[in-house]
């Protein structure tokens, strides 16, 4: 392959009037068989802008748009200007035309020829121009592009001869409608203006055999290395963002092809994809996109043939539509609505459907969605500047990387449904508060109590039960207290499944403490000495032995506050909102909100299982939209699941529709006793306070000779508790905080039922524990005796607190009679489970999941994610645990070695051809290799790829012959392409760098 000669005639290109654009296309049917080399030197496209732009030194980013549309029904076309940002001068750049269909122009003779400026190099200074889409609503696309020539009533003729072409005018301007149009489209030689907003139908669909083929040389970038990189790539896209079609430029003898598939072909053959079937009932966007350091444009010519016609009817109005921005998160990202997901549904059912957003349905929602992007290329490949940071250094040699596409699309369409809306768009603890609400509580309880909705009850648990729902994006993830300890080896160990032990303790606790960035805060030696004073035990004591460490907590911290302010809470809502933004409902992964859950159809029989192919859900008008789904994750929490359940029953019993096992084990929700002891104190040395900061300590305690059950025990000290603010007394003085959390077995007694409106109603009452009393006073015990070794160990005073705020008796010792020990209602700090359980190892109980989380009975593509799980409720707050589930369950779904084995994707930029081995650091992973001999040197001609695939990084060897002894390393990594940008040593380019 020749290189094109950097001495050819170079000007600067004059700019052109403000805000307007020229670019110059030529089309002709004849030429549709025409070898590429065979093409002539047209004028190179130009387009400029008087907008400033911000300065990137490594690349210039121009976007443009051409596509092909149109379908069974009409289709609108909307086209997006350019945004503009601070930056220093105006840019002048290479663009390739963007085509729309026009009607044939007569021919007028040279003379309109000869005024096309020459041939020539545009260099333009490192800016990036943000991206300008032509976005493509309609179902089906269909084609004939035409020449864009620079003035709007000037016809022009092809030089080949007097072959009719059709024209089309493009002026490149702003959204205010003082300035030139958006866009003129001419025919006819009628120029029609089109502003922004404006809209233009297509019609007629893609016949059997049509193809869309690019040819160009005008786009070769020419970085500091001498070696020419070329990136520009179109992407045919759904309005899902599925990729349909991936085509991308490289430079070959002065020609750039759209290779649509790979064929082993030379450089310069046309290749084609036939389109027929592959656009149906989608919408579809092709976008052009450049970037390098600067555009090199030298003999010119672009044709981008389809011989099929389009007609193109002209916009109805031009009056330009005034855009109303959106009032909020919701609208703005979550237009999706019931009615319109349950239509797509019915031409591809989802793969998974999630029943709700709190931490089982939110982790397990954006866990597959991160698999989804590894799997696929999605909006990536060369175009992933808002998804990779890898893809800006795509022109340094040194890295020169972009995600690579699987040519095997293994992506799952995903919806996630929610009852509520948007109410948080991040943790309430991350947002403003109020701070003249009490001295201590984390104010999430405030956020809680103010949003929760009540369940319908019956008297007697109307006088206990404190909790509720809150019904919004994120759940319950959005006012959660942030304490997120492990359940202690032995009540784990005994009460779940060994699958599920096993897996959890293994992996996913640890992978759900990354995901909810669990940490510490600082250890002084303060904080050392005080704990090691309270492990302290005298031989013979009958007080449960202790271990005391620090409260994780799903937050950062700011020292030298710890545990004053939360900061970085975690919820689900900010995983999920991302996502929203991100894709807003084009993609795979869907989000629907105000839409709540009815039933699943079909109705279970007792006597078989079948699948459930809908969801029945009611949008904010009650009416009913049927969503078709493969497979359902109910995430709905441990009283609305049952519910769900329950009305898809159709008015029959559980015993009747499930059988008699699932009677007997289903709704069972319990909540375990939490008992606490506060009491207010003061530090006698004042630079203690300051030193120490806030303390949160955890220790896991068993009853070893009452049930020799493990409970937990909590001390915050001059810190937030995850208690309520109404269990704590508002104090001016500092306060000590102890709160037990007992486990505790399911309460059969408990039940969930619904209403003749078919809302969830609850019958709950106190778990059932024979031995409380005598637990509550070895409680006490526990409580006097780490007071006391606080008070020593910190030197603080401990003071009883009466009715008036400044009225207080101080506390030499703490004794058992002075101090209360609480207890907060079921329901008030949200650890109710057990609803549908998963077995009970120590029991030997019935489950009503297995240990999957796959429904046992009525269906075989159900499972069921949440807190209702739970076969026991153990003393640790229940939220960790639920998240390794949940991304337990992601891995049960998508297995991991399906993401790990990713592409990796092999770029031959250079000059010459290379020949490439990869590395295969694990022989017993799955891997793929070109060649069936994975040692073989695959050969990789100057503009062509070949694909690898592997589980982990590896190395690849770069030759310039099937012999040669020299080579070059580059690494590699799964999911990543890399380009070979420079050739090997012993090529002959190699020299004559």
């Amino acid at each position: 392959m020749t290189r094109t000669s950097t001495s050819c005639q170079t000007r600067h290109l004059a700019p052109d009037p403000p805000g307007r654009g020229i670019v110059d296309h030529v089309w002709n049917p004849a030429l549709e068989s025409t070898p590429p080399n065979s093409l002539p030197a047209y004028p190179p496209y130009i387009i400029s802008f008087d907008e400033k732009f911000k300065v990137f030194r490594r690349s210039v980013e121009v976007a443009a748009a051409a596509a092909a549309l149109a379908v069974r029904r009409k289709s609108r076309l909307p086209f997006v200007a350019p945004r503009s940002c601070c930056g220093a001068a105006p840019v002048y750049a290479a663009l390739p035309a963007t085509t729309i269909t026009a009607a044939p122009i007569p021919p007028v003779g040279a003379a309109a020829a000869a005024r096309r400026p020459r041939s020539g190099v545009a260099r333009c200074p490192s800016y990036r121009l943000r991206w300008c889409v032509l976005r493509l609503r309609t179902p089906a696309p269909r084609l004939r592009p035409g020449p864009i020539d620079c003035k709007a009533n000037n016809s022009r003729i092809d030089q080949r001869g007097s072959q009719e072409v059709p024209r089309v005018v493009i002026n490149m301007g702003t959204a205010q409608q003082s300035r030139p149009p958006i866009m003129s489209i001419v025919m006819d030689v009628e120029s029609r203006p089109l502003h922004l907003a404006e809209k233009i139908t297509f019609d007629r669909v893609f016949d059997a055999g049509s193809h869309i083929v690019f040819y160009s040389s005008s786009f070769n970038p020419y970085p500091d290395t001498q070696v020419y990189i070329d990136n520009t790539s179109v992407n045919v896209l759904s309005a899902e963002d599925d990729t349909l079609l991936h085509v991308s430029f490289r430079r070959a003898e002065n020609q750039i092809v759209f290779n649509s598939m790979k064929t082993g072909d030379a450089w310069g053959n046309e290749e084609r994809v036939s389109l027929q079937g592959v656009f149906n009932k989608t919408d579809v966007t092709i976008a052009i996109r450049l970037e390098a350091n600067c555009y090199q444009v030298c003999n010119s010519q672009s044709v981008f043939t389809n011989p099929i016609g389009v007609v193109v009817a002209t916009p109805e109005e031009t009056t330009p539509i005034k855009r109303i921005p959106a009032v909020s998160y919701e609208k703005a990202y979550f237009t999706l609505t019931a009615e319109e997901v349950a239509k797509k549904s019915e031409d591809q059912p989802f793969d998974y459907v999630i029943i709700g957003s709190g931490i089982g349905g939110g982790i397990l929602a954006a866990d597959l969605l991160d698999k989804n992007k590894r799997v696929s290329a999605s909006k990536s490949d060369f175009s992933a500047q808002s998804t990779s940071h890898i893809a800006r250094s795509i022109f340094d040699p040194s890295s020169a990387h972009a995600l690579a596409k699987d040519p095997d699309d293994r992506t799952k369409r995903i919806l996630v449904i929610e009852r509520g809306n948007l109410l948080f768009p991040t943790h309430s603890l991350n947002m403003p508060r109020p701070t003249n609400r009490g001295t201590y509580g984390q104010m999430n309880d405030l956020f809680y109590n103010h949003f929760k909705y009540d369940w319908e009850m019956n008297d007697e648990t109307r006088k206990i039960w404190k909790g509720g729902p809150v019904y919004c994006l994120g759940g319950r993830s959005t006012v959660w207290g942030l304490f997120a300890p492990r359940i202690d080896d032995n009540t784990f160990r005994t009460h779940f499944p060994k699958e599920v032990y096993d897996d959890l303790n293994k992996t996913y606790l640890r992978k759900a403490e990354e995901w909810m960035n669990l940490s510490y805060p600082q250890t002084l030696p303060l904080h050392r000495a005080l704990k090691d004073s309270l492990n302290l035990h005298p031989p013979g004591s009958r007080l449960p032995t202790t271990q005391w460490e620090w409260g994780r907590v799903a937050s950062e911290f700011r020292n030298p506050k710890n545990f004053d302010f939360a900061e970085g809470a975690y919820s689900t809502v900010d995983r999920l909102l991302e996502a929203a933004m991100d894709d807003q409902g084009r993609g795979k992964f869907k989000i629907v909100l105000n839409s709540f859950v009815s039933h699943l159809e079909p109705k279970p029989e007792a006597s078989t299982k079948q699948s459930a192919t809908h969801i029945v859900v009611k949008d904010a008008t009650g009416t009913e939209h049927k969503i078709r789904t493969k497979k359902t994750v109910i995430c709905a929490g441990a009283v609305e699941s049952p519910a769900i359940l329950l009305r898809s029953m159709g008015g029959d019993s559980a015993e009747q529709t499930f059988g008699e096992g699932f009677a007997r084990n289903f709704g069972h929700v319990t909540d375990h006793y939490i008992f606490y002891v506060t009491m207010p104190f003061y530090y006698k040395n004042l630079m203690n306070r300051e030193i120490l900061g806030g303390v949160k300590l955890q220790t896991d305690i068993t009853f070893r000779d009452i049930d020799n059950t493990t409970a937990l025990a909590n001390i915050s000290l001059d810190a937030s508790s995850f208690l309520p603010r109404r269990n704590i007394p508002d104090s001016e003085l500092p306060q000590f905080i102890l709160a037990y959390i007992l486990p505790s077995q399911l309460h059969r007694d408990n039940q969930i039922q619904i209403d003749t409106n078919g809302q969830a109603k609850i019958n709950v009452g106190y778990a059932d524990d024979p031995q409380l009393e005598d637990k509550k006073e070895l409680l006490k015990d526990f409580a006097v005796d780490a007071m006391n070794k606080i008070a020593t160990s910190l030197d603080i005073q401990f003071v009883k607190h009466k009715s008036a705020i400044d009225d207080y008796t101080l506390l030499t010792k703490v004794t058992k009679d002075q101090i209360e020990l609480g207890e907060l209602g079921p329901g008030g700090v949200a650890h109710e489970l057990g609803s549908i359980p998963m077995p009970n190892r120590a029991k030997k109980q019935g489950a009503i999941v297995d240990e999957n989380l796959k429904m046992l009975y009525g269906w075989d593509n159900v499972f069921v994610c949440d807190l209702s799980v739970f076969p026991y409720s153990p003393a640790a707050n229940p939220t960790l645990s639920l998240a390794a589930l949940s991304l337990r369950l992601s891995d049960h779904l998508v297995p991991p070695k399906e993401t790990r084995y990713q592409p990796i994707v092999i770029h031959n930029l250079s000059a010459g051809t290379v020949y490439v081995t990869m590395t295969l650091s694990n022989t017993a992973t799955a891997s793929f290799n070109p060649e069936r001999d994975p040692t073989a040197r695959v050969e990789i001609k100057s503009g062509k790829s070949e694909t690898w695939k592997r589980e982990q990084k590896e190395s690849i060897f770069i030759y310039s012959s099937a012999d040669a002894q020299d080579f070059d390393v580059q690494i590699v990594y799964p999911g990543v392409t890399t380009l070979i940008t420079q050739s090997p040593p012993g090529s002959p380019a190699a020299s004559t760098t």
